[in-house]
């Protein structure tokens, strides 16, 4: 039988993680002043804007104004709901948990999401799961897998390793449709699962046969898309099939092994980025678990998104051939141009790839070179351009300076431009001042470039990775102003709050302040002080959890006086629906005088004089 989740339960959860520990395994977070910020990984953006505050257990966001506490991070960070955010917290933080509710999470229909997307979404994550599932015990447990399970253990995996990436192969024959057929699916969410091909008739049919599978996951570790290797060469077919994108699944947002990588981060306080999945998996093998793939495309501005936001320093190690190196230099100028990472480059020897140079010179030297000889870019331009010419030879020699120098004046650290200027000068035995004024004059032409660019340049609009839920307005009204000041006393200084409660039919004027109020009254009555994160939970609703957020983050200082509350209620009150009642009730009252009509005239003033009495009750009670 399922079980819910108890409150004290998800009380104790809360208390027991840190919101910023928690965040830091998906945000790289720098300390400023009394918070941490951090690259928002709900939308993209270039100047971090996401905060956390560790003292209040909450998380905002200045730029798209999501915010809430850790549980609120987890659901939307992960697409999850509440009582799943529970779970997964706990788990992150290493928080005991009965074991009944874990399992009532996933039985009890309650749990589930109202939204009918998110409900679909889950859906096509449990398609991925057993997926994943089927096709990895199809690997080590059946006939049909041992071909591919011994070409994993010819390119050098261990059955530990095909376990932890849940590796798995696609037969020749259809075995997944069928598979699904037992459990009478939705065959229009099968369609969209990216599972299936259609076929001429309309029926469904696997779209990985006899492949080596290889599972992709989002950040939170969730199966959302496969990429499959043919087992087999076949002319017809592509080396590797990707699962088509879908509401899952965006190729241009997902790096392979990204959900293992960020963790690895945290102690190798970098990340690596590798051209194809056995790269990654050979690095992993051999103790470099930082390490990432893009799904066989160019690397592009999301995933560099994804990467800054969990460290600030990259290394390359692409193929040592010459497609690899040409791929270097574009990843190098895509992510040169994005300014986000202090960037290097390890370089592969006899035109190798990193899988290439495991199998020849094994697990330790690979772990060795990863650590010990980290290019820099600079250095990297310098070999790359000297690839295909004849330094003996003038003509190559002035094209090989002439592109060293254009390099080096987009570098903006003067010591590292005096190095190579030095190398240059000696190499080529040249006068170092000539060299100097060749790039001065090189800088100046490309800041007189940028700067006409930043004159004209036309602001693209910013698409967000997800769109915030609202905007909240950048400027609010004197009232609004009082409000909120308001809200934020009372929330936090019992005093005010028994002073605001005891005048009669008090109300707030804007609809979420006094949704937030009613519910701060059935949260009091349940708890004995103030607390934003748990006051949070209480609210649930994502509107009113925001606005919250943007009070707790706000600006005030000191404790409540009464000067400042009489304030504010004067303020309020007079833009309150009893006011605007009252003028009502006056222009009615005018318009029955004109047209001689006494007894609307009486009934309208006893109305008015009741209303008048409740105002004077009110001013009375501050």
């Amino acid at each position: 039988m399922s079980r819910r989740i108890p409150e004290e339960v998800i009380d104790d959860v809360r208390s027991q993680v840190n919101i910023l520990d928690i965040v830091e395994q998906y945000v790289q977070m720098h300390r400023s002043g009394k918070n941490w910020f951090g690259l928002c990984p709900f939308h993209t953006e270039k100047t971090a804007s996401f905060s956390v505050n560790e003292q209040k257990q909450i998380f905002n966001c200045f730029s798209c104004h999501r915010g809430g506490n850790v549980f609120k991070f987890i659901m939307d960070v992960e697409n999850l709901s509440f009582p799943e955010a529970v779970i997964r917290v706990a788990d992150i933080g290493s928080v005991s948990i009965d074991q009944a509710y874990i399992d009532g999470v996933s039985e009890n229909d309650d749990w589930q999401d109202s939204n009918d997307n998110n409900s679909d979404l889950n859906i096509y994550k449990d398609y991925h799961r057993e997926a994943a599932e089927l096709y990895h015990h199809i690997l080590v447990n059946t006939q049909l897998g041992e071909e591919a399970l011994d070409y994993l253990h010819g390119r050098g995996l261990t059955d530990d390793l095909i376990e932890e990436f849940q590796l798995g192969y696609a037969p020749a024959k259809k075995l997944l449709l069928p598979f699904f057929d037992e459990h009478q699916p939705d065959y229009q969410k099968l369609r969209k699962s990216g599972l299936f091909v259609e076929l001429k008739d309309g029926q469904l049919s696997d779209r990985f046969r006899e492949r080596v599978m290889f599972p992709i996951c989002n950040a939170a570790g969730q199966v959302i898309a496969f990429s499959g290797r043919l087992l087999h060469k076949n002319e017809t077919q592509p080396k590797y099939l990707n699962s088509p994108e879908t509401e899952l699944f965006n190729k241009r947002d997902i790096l392979f092994n990204f959900d293992k990588a960020k963790n690895a981060v945290r102690n190798e306080k970098s990340i690596i980025l590798f051209e194809g999945f056995m790269d990654v998996l050979a690095a992993y093998r051999s103790g470099v678990k930082n390490g990432v793939a893009s799904m066989g495309t160019s690397l592009t501005e999301q995933q560099v998104y994804s990467l800054a936001r969990v460290s600030k320093k990259l290394s390359i190690c692409y193929d040592g051939d010459q497609p690899g190196q040409d791929a270097t230099k574009r990843a190098l100028e895509l992510l040169g141009s994005l300014n986000r990472f202090e960037l290097s480059v390890i370089s592969l020897p006899e035109k190798l790839d990193p899988d290439e140079y495991v199998g020849k010179y094994g697990e330790e030297k690979f772990y060795e070179r990863v650590h010990s000889n980290l290019e820099s870019e600079l250095a990297f331009y310098l070999r790359y351009y000297e690839q295909g010419r004849n330094l003996d030879n003038e003509h190559d020699q002035l094209a090989y300076i002439d592109d060293v120098l254009k390099k080096l004046a987009q570098s903006n650290d003067p010591i590292e431009r005096d190095l190579y200027l030095n190398r240059l000068a000696q190499r080529f035995n040249l006068d170092k001042a000539m060299l100097e004024t060749q790039l001065t004059d090189l800088r100046s032409a490309l800041q007189k470039r940028s700067n006409f660019q930043q004159q004209n340049k036309v602001q693209p609009k910013q698409a967000a990775v997800i769109k915030p839920s609202s905007q909240a307005p950048l400027h609010y009204s004197r009232i609004e102003l009082a409000e909120r000041l308001l809200l934020y006393r009372i929330l936090h200084d019992h005093s005010a709050w028994l002073k605001v409660a005891n005048i009669p039919e008090f109300s707030f004027v804007h609809e979420n302040y006094q949704t937030i109020y009613l519910l701060a009254q059935g949260f009091f009555n349940e708890h004995q002080a103030y607390d934003s994160a748990a006051f949070l939970d209480f609210v649930q609703e994502s509107s009113l959890q925001e606005t919250i957020v943007s009070l707790e983050m706000s600006s005030y200082v000191g404790q409540a006086s009464e000067q400042e509350i009489n304030d504010c209620l004067k303020l309020i009150l007079q833009a309150s629906p009893l006011e605007e009642q009252i003028e009502d009730l006056k222009k009615q009252l005018a318009r029955a005088k004109r047209m001689n009509d006494q007894d609307n005239v009486v009934e309208l003033t006893v109305k008015l004089i009741e209303l008048l009495q409740r105002k004077q009750a009110e001013i009375s009670a501050i």
